[in-house]
């Protein structure tokens, strides 16, 4: 009921009424913002706490749409934490789908995918029902654990909840089974879809590429552009990319000539994805075209080119394209740092990989990595300085592995140092016992010094840790 309207102020004038003092009316108040709009706006994790503790205050940590958000952006964020949004998510009384998806989502690209599964496991357990966006995060996660028995149980789930049908689960079940080599179902799936997006025809493209089934994936392409698809220069990016890894250049080049014939922009994106498939290919011709037309680069760009120059033994190219980026200014980084160090290992450059590798905390801010320091364990023994390489591996920040021992036990073998070959096998076998291939190294190393009895003690303990050489095998793609 509303109150009664008065008349008072309506029958007296402004003049008859008593002459009180009168203040300004204060400001009206602007309502706080929403914490929960704070949290999608924060861009470090010292900002999102500050956030959590005022929603701690005010209660509104149990407002489950609310820390939500503070969820999200611990788990998905570059600048975020995903420990802590485990720990967030934990101390949650009942979450809500969206956080069971959004941490099997960020569970799927860490290095430990299976975590993302196991997140999906216990979720059902509870009784939550998966919905149409768990389930391509979790396909994802099984696409990278290369797992076939995990995208079948998924998919038995897909089938149970009636999601067969939704669109980017299907794609993501397609790429699921063509990341464990299993084509054929993948390509059932593809061809049961009726009403096929852009999307879905890329994952078959790409998993054709990737599986180094050129062929398919050149037929399927051009099937794709004659039933009215035009792909957009992200999409042709991620088929680059997939031609770079598999090795399919003629994908790429029609790829290529696909672009130039509709007129599509290569912009810094898709031309990087350019230099990269052809590099990765062994057309450093194309590539350095590809490269010196291109009107704007980034750093990935110039990393593409200088690591493919690299590898490919091209190494004063890639230092001259190094001093050319510093030229212009441009900021390198770590990845940067990685195809300069390999070039100085193809040429030789002790002296200049030794001043490049310190430079790289001193004038640029770059914390070494390990992949640096195998570098220049590569560099001091192909110089022939193993002792230096050794001391190099144990002054090491980062913790040390196999790969970074048997780049130096590499070195000892091609300069016949078998004292530290030694030691650098006893390092390699704490990390990995049961490791074959130490011992024939150092057997055949034994063997070429003459020192037979060595020899018998190496296959003496092979035999009777029942270790055997794998034997070697290769690869090549037969299709021209």
């Amino acid at each position: 009921m509303l109150p009664p309207k008065t008349t008072f102020f309506a029958k007296r004038p402004l003049a008859s009424l008593p002459n009180y003092t009168c203040f300004p009316h204060p400001a009206p108040r602007s309502k706080p913002p929403r914490l929960s709009l704070l949290a999608d706006k924060c861009t470090s994790m010292h900002q999102l706490k500050q956030i959590q503790a005022q929603m701690i205050i005010s209660g509104r940590i149990h407002d489950n749409f609310a820390a939500s958000r503070l969820l999200s952006f611990a788990a998905l964020s570059d600048s975020g934490d995903l420990d802590y949004a485990l720990k967030l998510f934990s101390n949650t009384q009942e979450p809500n789908s969206f956080m069971w998806n959004t941490l099997i989502r960020a569970q799927a690209s860490t290095p430990n995918p299976t975590e993302s599964v196991h997140l999906y496991i216990k979720m059902r357990r509870l009784g939550v029902i998966p919905g149409k966006h768990t389930f391509p995060f979790l396909l994802k996660a099984c696409s990278n654990l290369r797992s076939l028995e995990c995208c079948k149980q998924v998919h038995t789930h897909v089938l149970k909840f009636c999601l067969e049908l939704d669109l980017h689960v299907v794609n993501g079940l397609i790429r699921g089974y063509s990341s464990t080599d299993n084509l054929n179902d993948a390509r059932q799936l593809f061809e049961e879809v009726s009403d096929r997006n852009l999307s879905i025809w890329t994952t078959m493209v790409c998993g054709y590429a990737q599986n180094y089934c050129s062929n398919e994936a050149l037929l399927l392409f051009d099937r794709m552009i004659l039933d009215g698809f035009e792909p957009n220069g992200p999409i042709l990016a991620s088929v680059l990319s997939a031609c770079a890894r598999s090795g399919c250049l003629d994908l790429g080049r029609r790829i290529h000539v696909f672009m130039d014939e509709n007129g599509i922009e290569v912009g810094v994106i898709l031309g990087t994805a350019l230099v990269n498939m052809y590099l990765k290919n062994g057309a450093i011709l194309m590539a350095q075209k590809c490269f010196d037309s291109m009107p704007e680069r980034n750093i990935a760009t110039w990393n593409a080119m200088i690591c493919g120059l690299a590898v490919h033994g091209h190494a004063e190219g890639a230092l001259n394209l190094f001093r050319k980026l510093e030229s212009e200014q441009v900021v390198p980084n770590d990845i940067t740092f990685v195809g300069v160090l390999s070039a100085c290992c193809h040429a030789g450059l002790l002296d200049f990989g030794d001043k490049i590798f310190h430079s790289m905390r001193r004038v640029y801010g770059i914390e070494p990595k390990i992949e640096h320091y195998g570098c220049m364990v590569d560099l001091f023994g192909r110089g022939g300085r193993l002792l230096e390489a050794e001391e190099l591996i144990k002054g090491m920040a980062w913790k040390t592995d196999v790969v970074i021992w048997g780049a130096l036990l590499g070195a000892c073998r091609n300069q016949g140092n078998i004292e530290i070959a030694e030691r650098a096998v006893k390092e390699i076998l704490v990390l990995e016992p049961h490791n074959h291939g130490v011992y024939v190294v150092l057997s055949n190393m034994y063997a070429e010094a003459g020192q037979w009895e060595n020899v018998s003690r190496m296959r003496k303990m092979m035999k009777e840790g029942n270790l055997k050489k794998t034997p070697g095998w290769s690869f090549v793609d037969g299709h021209k």
